[in-house]
């Protein structure tokens, strides 16, 4: 069940960066990608590679206790501006970060 999340998430990565989002990052030709932890940003970036129109930030800081964080609002602000938005965790937590962030989403 883990891998096929895994290959679900590599797969919408791979068809994003082989198309043209929309979105403030768009007009600018590049996909905003925000991650929630390293793990997933380090994936992310594998799969970016070199390529300047990708622009890949993980939300939460080196040594910051996921389970205890509470976003800011500029950390809002990243989720409502980016393209991408990858996470892991609890679906109630993450889905009160989506819906302040007045985007609509798409679970993995």
């Amino acid at each position: 069940m883990k891998l096929n999340k895994i290959f679900a998430v590599i797969l919408c990565l791979a068809l994003l960066l082989t198309s043209v989002g929309t979105g403030h990052a768009a007009e600018e030709n590049r996909i905003s990608v925000v991650t929630t932890i390293f793990p997933i940003y380090d994936l992310a970036r594998q799969i970016a590679g070199d390529s300047d129109q990708i622009i890949i930030t993980m939300q939460l800081d080196s040594g910051v206790d996921l389970h205890s964080y509470q976003p800011t609002a500029a950390d809002i602000l990243k989720i409502a501006t980016c393209d991408v938005f990858i996470y892991v965790g609890g679906e109630s937590r993450m889905s009160g970060w989506r819906t302040r962030s007045g985007k609509p989403s798409t679970p993995i």
